[in-house]
């Protein structure tokens, strides 16, 4: 018998991607342990105990324990394996009913969130992900401009340090938008509504925390910018591997719509950090004899107007492109 070849267990591992879930349905005749009713199947229709359910175990111990933090009826590892493996896939069978296989996704991110603050002030107490491990002199930076980077950096990096889920989800909410309008007329997921896409946002920011995670035993081993850079385009891989598995268009048209959607993210972002925070940028520089400006607010109405043009280019272009495909179709 000869050995698959690489293209064929390619192909098996892409079919699994799109349909992984086969359930069975159990022809035998049950007896519910809970209520005695007689039936065939998975589940008892009466009271809706599971069947064959029997003495209790070891399995019975670990369910019980997992229970307590949630993770019983739905599996956590599961839903993080699934997302590693097929991404956009399993977004989408979420957002198109399949829930019962997957662990809720606002729970599970602050789950993970929670991890990663133990992991990084518990286990590791001097360690930094981000903020001032970061040598500004790499990008070749002078003294001066190394203290004001640092002092723009340190009021949002203070908050990120002890709020991570909150960023994650707030980041979340930022990408629900942008994303309905560059991809509601996608192959895939048409017309999706704006609560499928906060749970579609939610999804990635579980993503990208478990790519974090996954980082950390190589952060001691490499420089820290190094690391950085690599788990940068990382996460920028699956956002593109998941975007187009999610929404159905091809290599190009997920990249310079996602392109569309980063810099719209990236402009709103910043426009809620100088309004937020203080980002050690002066509020009145004098212009001219008794003439002031205020930096903040310039900067703010600049990224504003920014993220504005960006999102009506893009909604042009898309609808364009989206006129054109259904033309030659």
């Amino acid at each position: 018998m000869s050995r698959p070849s690489f293209r064929e267990l390619y192909e098996r591992f892409r079919n699994w991607q799109r349909e992984p879930m086969r359930y069975v349905n159990s022809e035998e005749e049950h007896r519910c342990s809970n209520c005695g009713f007689t039936f065939t199947g998975n589940y008892c229709p009466c009271c809706s105990q599971r069947a064959g359910v029997g003495h209790i175990g070891w399995r019975s111990v670990r369910q019980s324990v997992m229970d307590i933090w949630g993770l019983g009826t739905r599996s956590f590892l599961f839903s993080v394996w699934q997302l590693l493996l097929r991404p956009g896939y399993f977004i989408s069978d979420y957002i198109n009913g399949k829930r019962q296989v997957s662990f809720p996704p606002v729970k599970m991110l602050f789950i993970l969130a929670l991890a990663y603050a133990l992991i990084f002030h518990w286990l590791f107490p001097d360690f930094k992900a981000l903020g001032f491990g970061v040598d500004f002199s790499e990008f070749g930076f002078t003294e001066g401009e190394q203290q004001l980077a640092a002092n723009m950096v340190k009021p949002f990096y203070d908050w990120y340090e002890t709020h991570f889920s909150w960023v994650m989800l707030i980041l979340s909410f930022i990408a629900i938008f942008p994303t309905w309008v560059m991809f509601r007329y996608s192959p895939r997921n048409t017309r999706h509504s704006l609560p499928e896409g906060f749970f579609i946002q939610v999804f990635f920011a579980d993503l990208q925390v478990v790519l974090c995670l996954l980082s950390l035993p190589f952060w001691f081993f490499f420089k820290q910018m190094t690391i950085v850079s690599v788990s940068t385009l990382v996460v920028m891989a699956y956002y593109i591997i998941s975007y187009k598995q999610l929404f159905g268009y091809s290599l190009w048209g997920t990249l310079w719509r996602q392109a569309f959607v980063f810099g719209f993210i990236y402009c709103f972002a910043l426009v809620l950090a100088f309004t937020v925070f203080d980002m050690g940028i002066p509020t009145d520089l004098p212009v001219a004899p008794g003439r002031t400006i205020n930096v903040r607010n310039l900067y703010i109405g600049f990224f504003g107007i920014s993220g504005i043009v960006i999102m009506v280019m893009g909604y042009l272009i898309n609808r364009i492109a989206t006129r054109k495909a259904r033309r030659q179709q």
